[in-house]
């Protein structure tokens, strides 16, 4: 008989000693010089996320043949010689930059903890969480889970990466008037909108809406309540238009199947990947069946 969620989805999600934990460093040394925009269509390249993703849920000896689909693209970073410590602002949203961006933050990477980076730089451009999909803020949430576990230089390289990626999608300065109110628990509260959508509704604006918070909640242990603010208002207007029925309220909650979770590894689509790992933890910290319901809906 197949081992099933009966005991919650939390036995899927991988902790300490998480299986594979080295394939990361291969993974982000290989996609470290590569093109984060995927060509023709310009959607952002998911590879490096979704392997730190597949090592969360402790399918981490499987990347190695999930990623053999995906090669990485040599690609020079466009430089438009703008001194991001003195003028970052004038650098946010412009992609020419990119160049710039990596380079600052590989040397800030370089001098000091990669928390007092997120503490700085993550209140800059917070107030625009939904940049590039969400695929700056998802991003540095799995580089930065991944620093937890081996703080190694193809880590923080990945991190300088997935901030100048954020950096270079926020539109707008950060407001002036500091944002008042909600937290992160506000910020699950939107997760949560981002998953009732999705289940009424499959698609891949709905999808982004929880894995875009999740990916926040997976830095929100570095950053202050002020920050939280920001980003709570951030997203409150990124889904502002989302909506979806009560639909955690509708029958029994999902069971998933121990194969169906070593079957995401054989997936091409990484989206399934992402959302079934951030559904599964945020339905271990509220416990709100929604998420399982988006999860089974996506698998």
């Amino acid at each position: 008989m197949a081992e099933t969620m009966a005991a919650g989805v939390s036995q899927f999600l991988a902790r300490d000693d998480r299986p594979g934990e080295t394939v990361l460093d291969r993974v982000y040394a290989d996609y470290a010089d590569s093109d984060p925009f995927m060509p023709y269509s310009g959607f952002i390249d998911h590879t490096v996320m979704g392997a730190e993703a597949l090592v969360g849920l402790g399918l981490g000896e499987k990347v190695d043949n999930w990623r053999a689909r995906s090669r990485p693209r040599p690609f020079a970073a466009p430089v438009a010689g703008i001194d991001i410590e003195k003028d970052w602002q004038t650098a946010l949203g412009r992609r020419d930059a990119y160049g710039d961006w990596i380079a600052y933050f590989d040397r800030a990477l370089g001098d000091r903890p990669f928390a007092a980076v997120l503490a700085i730089w993550v209140p800059r451009l917070a107030h625009d969480p939904g940049a590039f999909l969400f695929h700056g803020v998802i991003r540095t949430g799995h580089a930065t889970r991944a620093l937890e576990h081996a703080d190694t230089p193809d880590r923080r390289r990945e991190l300088a990466r997935a901030l100048a990626l954020w950096a270079i999608g926020v539109r707008g300065a950060p407001p002036e008037t500091p944002a008042s109110g909600a937290g992160l628990e506000t910020i699950l509260d939107y997760a949560k909108r981002g998953a009732a959508a999705y289940v009424r509704s499959p698609n891949i604006v709905a999808l982004h809406a929880v894995t875009g918070p999740m990916g926040y909640m997976l830095i929100g242990k570095y950053l202050d309540a002020a920050a939280h603010r920001i980003a709570a208002a951030g997203f409150a207007r990124s889904h502002g238009r989302l909506h979806g029925d009560d639909v955690a309220a509708k029958g029994p909650a999902p069971v998933f199947e121990r194969a169906q979770i070593d079957a995401l590894a054989r997936q091409r689509d990484v989206h399934a990947i992402k959302l079934t790992e951030a559904a599964f933890r945020a339905h271990e910290t509220t416990g709100d069946p929604v998420f399982l319901r988006a999860a089974a809906e996506v698998l």
